[in-house]
């Protein structure tokens, strides 16, 4: 019988080891606190703000580290699960109240200042986004150069699937994330013991040992002229690489692209809307995100025609190892010389609408051609959505000398054009007071191939009230969206 039993604890051993991957352990990739602590010099400025320029990272540790943020529609609660890098399997479902929204996990660092007498002086918490421009290697386990993206969020309200994650290797600033201060206030100078340590919550979710929870540092604080913003080096001001070489033998031109190498332009509603007056005349400014689901980009290159300020714009189409396929004649570009632009933009992409009760267009905005290029995430999750869109080919707007453009919106991402952009606006003067239809439609003229032209409109309720000089506007949400 013991013979027996030995027997069966030993095969359930050997299937259980050959149950992980290859090269994967029991325990999920985790996160760390990394850096050196010791002592440091801080200033403190004007009303007592003392900025946390520590040398504080957030590690990955067991592989990397990722997390996928999601939901299937606007009418859905966002989802956060960790995953495996490689498979995409589930390994931690996380609660929802981790999510500062989109813009991180929120209240994962606890930081405690005592003075030099262990009186508490000043603490706070603060949220994490892994995915930061301020990135570290730890060791060379990992890739040369990072993968995920430099942004939890978009600035549009519209995001639907993001990637956070940590590479094997790398490590991301602790105070990194461009939504939150990374400030203290303290009433005095002096010496202080500066602790950051990784919440309770997120030790137990990430299983992080307590050795790996905590650094800490002491911090000789003195008194500084002016304040701490706009002081110093940027963070996150990093050159891009120069755009890939243009193919030796021409595109062929075809009328009839694979599906698998075009993309899919999606509309989203007007967002942020306010009103103004300029010159006796009142307008209705917007914001506006037109997006790209995939699988393919959207390559549109501009060739100057000889002798003019017009180049016809093409769109080119590529496989998934990135190839160039062929191309077609799709519009035109102009150049706009207007100070807030100065470049090319494509006249084809987007068209701006309001409507009445009726449905019925009552206004157009100037407002119709683009420098397309990838600003806000919108769902990074989808087929072929690219994590970081500067690296390789991207957007050439070009100066007025140019002789040729190249304008890409990639997989997953939207480009935003706010409501201070000149001429991203409607007139509203002749307008009477009532509810209308704000309307974005992308492609309107259908010369630009996609795989679904279903969803090319959408439109926000609006009403428009007020006095002429004064006129107000009040906005409708969007699926439960407020912005």
């Amino acid at each position: 019988m013991r013979t027996r039993l030995s027997f069966i604890v030993l095969a359930l051993a050997v299937v259980t080891v050959l149950a992980w991957p290859a090269g994967a352990s029991a325990q999920s990739p985790s996160l760390k606190l990394a850096g050196p602590g010791g002592t440091v010099k801080l200033p403190r400025y004007q009303g007592g703000l003392v900025p946390l320029d520590l040398s504080a990272w957030v590690a990955a540790t067991g592989g990397d580290f990722e997390l996928r943020v999601a939901r299937p529609d606007y009418d859905s609660p966002i989802d956060i699960t960790q995953v495996d890098a490689v498979t995409g399997a589930v390994l931690r479902d996380l609660p929802e109240d981790v999510l500062n929204d989109w813009y991180g996990l929120s209240g994962f660092l606890q930081v405690t200042v005592r003075n030099a007498q262990g009186v508490w002086a000043a603490g706070g918490l603060f949220g994490f986004c892994p995915n930061t421009w301020e990135r570290q290697r730890v060791d060379d386990s990992g890739p040369d150069l990072p993968r995920y993206p430099t942004s939890c969020a978009a600035f549009s309200p519209f995001s639907k699937g993001m990637v956070w994650g940590i590479d094997s290797g790398w490590a991301t600033h602790a105070f990194g994330s461009e939504f939150e201060s990374p400030y203290i206030r303290l009433r005095r100078e002096g010496t202080f013991t500066i602790t950051i340590r990784i919440t309770r919550k997120y030790i137990d979710l990430l299983e992080i040992p307590e050795a790996d929870a905590q650094l800490t540092f002491t911090a000789t604080v003195k008194n500084r002229r002016g304040g701490p913003f706009g002081e110093g080096k940027a963070r996150g001001m990093v050159a891009r690489p120069a755009p890939a070489q243009r193919a030796l033998t021409a595109a062929p031109d075809i009328g009839a692209p694979d599906p698998d190498t075009m993309p899919d332009l999606v509309a989203l509603p007007p967002w942020s809307m306010n009103t103004s007056t300029r010159r006796g005349r009142d307008y209705l400014e917007f914001a506006s995100t037109p997006w790209n689901a995939g699988p393919a980009p959207l390559v549109v290159e501009g060739f100057r025609r000889p002798g003019e300020e017009v180049m016809d714009a093409y769109q080119y189409f590529r496989d998934a190892t990135g190839a160039v396929v062929g191309k077609s004649l799709v519009g035109d570009m102009m150049f706009h010389p207007h100070p807030a632009h100065n470049h090319w933009h494509f006249l084809q992409f987007a068209a701006f609408t309001l409507h009445d009760a009726q449905d019925l267009e009552v206004v157009r905005s100037r407002k119709q051609a683009f420098c397309l290029a990838p600003t806000d995430p919108i769902d990074i999750t989808v087929e072929r959505a690219e994590w970081s869109p500067f690296d390789g080919i991207g957007t050439q707007c070009g100066a007025r000398s140019a002789l040729w453009v190249r304008e890409v919106l990639q997989a997953g991402w939207g480009d935003t054009y706010f409501q201070s952009v000149p001429g991203q606006s409607w007139d509203i003067t002749n307008l009477p007071n009532g509810w209308y239809y704000a309307q974005v439609e992308v492609n309107p003229l259908g010369t630009l191939f996609e795989v679904d032209m279903s969803n090319n409109v959408e439109s926000r309720l609006i009403h428009l009230g007020g006095r002429p000089r004064a006129r107000t506007v009040i906005v409708t949400p969007w699926h439960g969206i407020e912005g």
